[in-house]
């Protein structure tokens, strides 16, 4: 099926006269304010293990070209690292070890991942509109005391990017999703910026952007070792550069 529809992007993107002209090199970094929530190892709540939020870092670097049919490549690192000191509301058996009700634990998550992403430029008149396809490269742990499991899985997942500029003023609103469903693991990531830009004598633009962004997953513990479904969640800035 995903190969299917990367295939169907590629005739649209063949089949649009809208493309880039030129080669070009956009750059983006910036913090991430992120907060927890949900449940995590079936019914723990996050809010009960005191997970809090810490900022974490993000970036990304896209190369576009003009070249028919062969896709735009997209490489971003999100930095996810929080950790508390919680009291269990419940027992439960995890990485092998035993958790009682009203024990103190000390859980660290890391999240971290890197998305590569394969994309064809669909409109590039009065908009952009990005189509194509990501690998979520994830490669952290969930530690709970001296028990740990650890998160190091691939995730494809479909991508679309949408930028709208308003006319005469710099302004852009910016929109992006990453996301995918399949045999009872839902996995959804998504952004939404406004933001702004202007050309330099040095680069061709530089800006700033600043919205909200909100990485969710709901799993089934027959999927997964232990059920998931919690977010993360917060507001963002970053600045960008256009060479």
């Amino acid at each position: 099926m995903i190969i299917r529809f990367l295939f169907a992007v590629a005739l649209l993107a063949a089949s649009c006269t809208a493309s880039a002209d030129v080669a070009g090199v956009y750059f983006g970094v910036g913090t991430w304010a992120e907060g927890f929530g949900g449940n995590v190892i079936a019914d723990v709540s996050l809010d009960d293990l005191q997970v809090g939020g810490e900022n974490g870092t993000y970036l990304y670097v896209a190369l576009e070209h003009p070249i028919p049919l062969i896709p735009n490549i997209r490489v971003a690192r999100t930095e996810i690292q929080d950790a508390g000191t919680g009291t269990l509301q419940s027992s439960f058996v995890y990485a092998g070890q035993t958790f009682n009700t009203s024990q103190v634990v000390d859980t660290s998550i890391d999240l971290t991942h890197t998305d590569v992403t394969l994309y064809y430029e669909i409109i590039d008149v009065g908009m952009d509109l990005d189509l194509g396809l990501t690998a979520r490269l994830v490669s952290g742990d969930v530690t709970m005391d001296t028990a740990t499991e650890a998160v190091d899985v691939v995730v494809p997942m479909v991508y679309g990017h949408l930028k709208v500029g308003l006319p005469l003023t710099g302004l852009f609103v910016n929109g992006e999703i990453n996301a995918m469903s399949y045999s009872g693991i839902t996995v959804s990531d998504y952004a939404v910026a406004l933001g702004w830009e202007t050309k330099t004598a040095f680069l061709p633009k530089v800006g700033v952007e600043g919205g909200y962004r909100r990485f969710g997953v709901d799993a089934s513990a027959a999927e997964v070792d232990v059920a998931v479904d919690m977010a993360i969640d917060g507001f963002f800035v970053n600045l960008t550069a256009h060479f």
